[in-house]
């Protein structure tokens, strides 16, 4: 979680304040936590080439991506397209859900998840296929998403 800017009080208990200021990304992905609670995660992506890890699916957790910069192309089973979500534009993968992205633009992806946690059931991830490693990523020195 980042620092509150200097000119904004820190929110009191048990409010939690995040800024999304993601590093870009010259290659890879990046990703970030900006908030939890016990039931509600917040994350944020960066992403210049590639995307989503393998075709997955987590059966604790319903998840809202939202796109805040670039576009993301979202797959099913099958390599099937679900959607080409664009800036400001969302989509909804209920718990259980295969699916996997990737960023569908030149310039980098920045891509929010806010995922809601069953509490009574625990949490597992499947995965199909290999995961993708991350060792691939290159952040751009001293250049971040909105700043």
């Amino acid at each position: 979680m980042l620092a509150p800017s200097p000119e904004v009080a820190a929110p009191p208990e048990p409010f939690i304040r995040f800024e999304v200021h993601p590093p870009l990304v010259e290659r890879g992905k990046k990703g970030q936590r900006l908030a939890r609670t016990d039931i509600l995660s917040v994350g944020v992506q960066s992403i210049n080439q590639g995307g989503e890890t393998n075709l997955h699916a987590h059966a604790d957790q319903d998840a809202a991506w939202l796109v805040l910069n670039g576009e993301a192309t979202f797959y099913t089973d099958g390599d099937r397209v679900v959607a080409k979500v664009g800036k400001l534009e969302g989509l909804v993968i209920p718990r259980g859900t295969l699916y996997w992205f990737q960023s569908s633009s030149d310039e980098n992806l920045i891509i929010m998840r806010f995922a809601a946690k069953h509490p009574e059931i625990e949490h597992q991830r499947e995965d199909r296929g290999e995961r993708v490693s991350r060792d691939i990523t290159r952040i751009k020195p001293g250049e971040f998403f909105g700043l």
